[in-house]
């Protein structure tokens, strides 16, 4: 299943809003609430199909390996790991798993800063950036 980053929603935030979670749903098709920064609950508007979820534990939610590294990143202190350090965490929240079952390599989280310019920054030494989040 793949998950939409803009459908992630913190459970205390689900929590104070419940109204975010409809429109969330409403607009993307699904809601996902986030508990310990993990899928715990998934909310899917009825005719966007829940057969597609049925079989798919929330636990095991795939993101684009783009998604993955923000969700990481967003996380990491100064928004910054080590590429080889971020490929482990995505690999080891099975954030994104290759279709042969293994991890991406840190080549391919630094070839993504190229891709998506705007999003992740390739610095010195095998670092990698998060732009734009700066809170």
């Amino acid at each position: 299943m793949e998950i939409n980053i803009n459908s992630l929603v913190p459970i205390d935030e689900a929590l104070n809003d419940v109204k975010i979670i409809f429109k969330i749903a409403d607009d993307i098709g699904k809601a996902v609430i986030l508990k310990d920064n993990k899928p715990a609950y998934i909310l899917v508007k009825y005719e966007d199909g829940i057969e597609n979820i049925i079989n798919t534990p929330a636990a095991n939610a795939q993101y684009t390996l783009h998604e993955a590294m923000q969700v990481v990143l967003s996380e990491a202190e100064n928004k910054t790991l080590h590429a080889s350090e971020l490929a482990d965490i995505i690999y080891d929240r099975k954030l994104y798993i290759q279709k042969n079952g293994e991890k991406a390599q840190y080549n391919q989280l630094r070839a993504r800063c190229g891709h998506y310019p705007d999003m992740f920054e390739a610095l010195p030494g095998n670092y990698i950036k998060l732009k734009g989040e700066d809170k």
